[in-house]
Formats: structure tokens, sequence, C-alpha cells
């Protein structure tokens, strides 16, 4: 929580980089680079190939002389894992030559659009199936087409809206909103700027479908991204009290162990008060530079020698079945 209320105060001064470093990367296009599973039938060949896979020997695999419609698919992922897209269409145009296939059009579909090859894309993607990856794909043509207008297109938004599904508020899923101010933001750096992007940026906040911290810091990096001082101060004021009250709430900073620490949230809250972001940074400094705070640890009240914190998290993710 330091590292995140520093980072929106730097963004407040103009620096945008530390918060843009803690937001998640979403990828526009998704798609499904998960092994195949062996079967007890297969030849030794296609085994062996579907092993490599396994373990990630990408060259292994694309060496592997095994045939059909299944040992392709191994090469186009591994082809996709190395970097080489092209060679990866290939290798999903002879899966589709044998048999129709929603997985191979996912794939070869999420590289089209990828590649700005939109209409073949959407061909490819309409036949992908109902799973999230394929609704999503289909939602972000669509939203990627709504921003290309003079104005967001509404009746593409709402298409796209309904072809995702429910939003999720996780912190890295995609969204239809995230994904809009993420291109209206590139579209802008890109462009002379002046008030129509201003104006779509602005309308543009209102289709975010949540107000996470990490919404709102997506907003915060590309105002101050494209220079908008202003509109950054803006959002910047509001989450960073947010984000120091919540901090300053924290049982944590209410023992004896981090009382510099809550001095440090008090004095920035304060600036944060008086519009003076700078003052705020370097009140919390100290506190950043804590060896225990840095390693995610907070100092135990009973014994004042060791600490705790979390040693490992790991993500889950809901069956797509």
């Amino acid at each position: 929580m330091l590292q995140q209320l520093d980072a929106v105060l730097a963004a407040w001064e103009g620096d945008p980089t530390p918060l843009a470093t803690l937001l998640p990367e979403r990828p526009v296009f998704v798609t499904d680079l998960n092994p195949p599973s062996a079967l007890a039938d297969d030849p030794p060949p296609l085994r062996e190939q579907l092993a490599a896979l396994a373990r990630g020997d990408w060259q292994a695999v694309l060496a592997a002389r095994a045939d059909g419609p299944r040992a392709e698919v191994a090469r186009a992922i591994a082809h996709e894992r190395t970097g080489d897209p092209v060679a990866a269409v290939a290798a999903w145009d002879r899966v589709l030559a044998a048999g129709e296939d929603e997985r191979a059009r996912l794939a070869r579909g999420s590289l089209l659009a990828r590649a700005g090859r939109r209409d073949e894309a959407s061909a490819d993607l309409a036949r992908a199936g109902g799973s999230f990856a394929a609704r999503w794909d289909r939602a972000a043509l669509s939203v990627l087409d709504a921003a290309d207008g003079a104005e967001p297109d509404a009746a593409l938004l709402a298409r796209a809206r309904a072809e995702a599904g429910e939003p999720s508020a996780y912190w890295s899923d995609p969204t239809v909103g995230r994904l809009l101010w993420s291109r209206l933001i590139e579209r802008a750096l890109a462009s002379s700027g002046g008030d129509a992007d201003l104006a779509r940026l602005r309308a543009a906040e209102h289709e975010l479908e949540h107000d996470t911290f990490w919404d709102r810091a997506l907003v915060l990096v590309g105002w101050a991204r494209i220079g908008a001082t202003d509109e950054a101060a803006r959002v910047a004021w509001t989450l960073a009290r947010r984000e120091a009250s919540a901090l300053a709430s924290e049982p944590a900073l209410a023992g004896a162990p981090l009382e510099a620490v809550t001095a440090a949230v008090a004095t920035a809250l304060d600036a944060i008060d008086g519009r003076e972001p700078g003052r705020g940074r370097r009140a919390l400094a100290r506190a950043l530079a804590r060896e225990d705070l840095r390693r995610f640890r907070l100092p135990c009240a009973r014994c004042g020698r060791g600490s705790i914190g979390v040693d490992e998290v790991r993500d889950s993710f809901a069956d797509e079945a």
C-alpha cells in the first residue's frame, strides 16, 4: 500500500512510470496455448513431441517428426511461444485444413487480430465457440472498431459488452471499459492531441465498469502520459486520499513497531490535502526504504525482533467448463 500510494503521488507530480509498472499487462486478444494431452494410442513421435511441448522445449517440438493435426497444434504453440506468429498462423492453417476446430479458430483469429487483419480475424473468431477467450476476442474487435471513429460508437460498445458478459472486477482481467480507455490513450499519444482527444477521454472515464484502485490508476497513468496535468491532478487527489486513508486505518500502524510509518502516513495525508504530492512522497521515502517493509513483512509487536508476512501467493482460476 505504501508502494501504491507513492506511485500515485509520483504520477500526480508528472511521472507515471512507477504507477505504470504496477499496472497489470492486459492482452487485447487472448488465446489458448495449453499443450494437448497425450493419448494412449498416440505413436511414439507424437508422444515425444507432446512431452517436449509440456516441458517447454520448443525447439524439440519443432524438430519432431510427428504427423497429423495434433502435431501441428504443438508446432503452432511452439512457434507462438518463440515469437514467430507467421509460422504459427501457417501451422493453424494446416490444422484447419484437416477439419473444423474451435481452438484453432480462436488461436489463428487472435494472431490475425494482433496483426491488424481484423476482417480475417472476425471470420475465425465467429467460429471459435463460446469460451471466455473466444467471447472476449470478439468483444475486443468491437471495442477497437468503436474507438476508431470520431466518437466511440455506442452501438459497437453495447455489442462488445453483450459478447463479453459480466465484467470482472479482478485487477488483471480485461473489460470493455479498460480496453476502450487504453485504446483512446494510445490514439491520443499518436495524434497532436487537443480538445477532441480530451473530450473523448473524459467520456471514456464513464465507460469503466469498476472504481477499484487499479481502474483509477489506469486512468491516472493515461492522463499523466498525455500530459493532461489538470485531469491527472483531479484523479490523483481522490485516489491518493483514498489510499492514504485506507493505509492509516491498517491495524499494523496502531502498534509501536510502526510508529514512524504511522507518522509518515499522517504527514502524507496532510500533504495530499494541501495538494503537495512532492511533500507527500518525501514523507513516505523513509518508510519505503525500510528493509522489512521492502520484503512485504511487518515487525512483530510481541518480540520486537522477528517479522510476519506473506510467503507465497497463488492465483486460482475458475473452471471455464
